[in-house]
């Protein structure tokens, strides 16, 4: 018998039809159906060996997942995997895959020109001259990213990234990251330090860890206030691993210089996010791991994770590595 693969969303993005064609050339028995509720999502993938969420949709829960009695595997597009219950899926014996490789350039290009924009202060001076006002003596640029240094919480593919493009730059590199190999540190030439360290070090910030139980407000009071008065915050992880409220009182006080952010505790944020609106933050709309080519690469990584998991291989990329699988795995 064949595989049998549910895509349960895929919220608003469109569907290519090569996808289906693929996976059926494949010998998989693909459904496919943007789910509302539980009993949708059990209607279509009570019986299926691998349940695949595109996007950040929140169907998979607790409580649904013990419905989902044939489920070897869990497939999330993209990279962040707070949306899955990862935890209730180890004890299930369910693989939690996802696709970082989609966003991983995008995404590091995007931490590194939020870095710059707030470095050299581009949107001050942008609205000030859009406001007749032409004085290069106001509002100077005062970091470089030679011989500053750089902060990476998290050390997973697009920090990876990141540090591949700034090490040419003359940056000092630093992370932490308690799941990595001291060798990886190594073979990409950063310093791996505790956590405390890279705050009170690094004029540079730069936030790439999934949102979890233990990553949720990561970034709150004390951890601000033991940052550089003259460091900046980069953010382009999930909004909920930094206290907003927090953020807010220590960019109006001056506890650091400034934040450069693409995600936000509220997503669009509301009337009263007390980020938005101030001059020392730069703000985009979670369009980081955006580019003229992202959907085919979403698409495109996910069919190949999906075939991959139904041919009982290990995919390029899982989550929980502690899983001891309901499948027998190879590869």
């Amino acid at each position: 018998m064949s595989v049998k693969v549910a895509l349960v969303h895929r919220e608003d993005w469109p569907y290519p039809d090569w996808v289906g064609e693929e996976l059926t050339a494949a010998g998989i028995n693909f459904v496919r159906r943007d789910c509302e509720s539980e009993a949708e999502l059990l209607e279509l993938a009570a019986d299926a060996e691998i349940v695949w969420v595109f996007g950040g949709a929140r169907l998979i829960t607790p409580q649904s997942i013990l419905g989902l009695t044939a489920c070897g595997a869990i497939l999330r597009s993209g990279a962040g995997t707070d949306n899955i219950p990862v935890k209730e899926a180890t004890e299930q014996g369910i693989i939690v895959a996802n696709t970082p490789g989609a966003t991983r350039i995008p995404v590091a290009e995007h931490a590194i020109a939020l870095l710059l924009a707030a470095a050299r202060r581009i949107v001050v001076h942008d609205q000030m001259v859009r406001a007749g006002e032409f004085d290069m003596r106001r509002n100077q640029p005062d970091l470089l990213i030679q011989d500053s240094s750089i902060g990476l919480v998290g050390f997973g593919q697009i920090a990876r990234a990141v540090a591949e493009r700034l090490r040419p730059w003359g940056a000092k590199l630093l992370a932490c990251d308690p799941a990595v190999e001291d060798s990886q540190f190594a073979a990409f030439g950063v310093e791996r330090v505790d956590f405390g360290y890279l705050l009170k070090t690094a004029d540079f910030v730069t936030l790439h860890t999934p949102l979890l139980e233990n990553t949720y407000h990561l970034i709150g009071e004390a951890q601000l206030r033991q940052m550089k008065r003259s460091a900046i915050l980069v953010n382009t992880a999930r909004g909920k691993v930094v206290d907003s409220v927090a953020l807010a009182r220590a960019l109006r006080e001056g506890w650091i210089q400034a934040a450069a952010l693409d995600v936000l505790e509220e997503e669009p944020p509301g009337a009263d996010d007390p980020v938005v609106g101030l001059p020392n933050a730069i703000i985009t709309s979670h369009i980081a791991g955006m580019h003229r080519h992202h959907l085919h690469d979403f698409w495109r990584l996910s069919v190949d994770t999906v075939i991959d998991l139904a041919q009982r291989r290990w995919p390029l990329s899982y989550v929980n590595r502690e899983v001891v699988p309901r499948w027998e795995m190879r590869g």
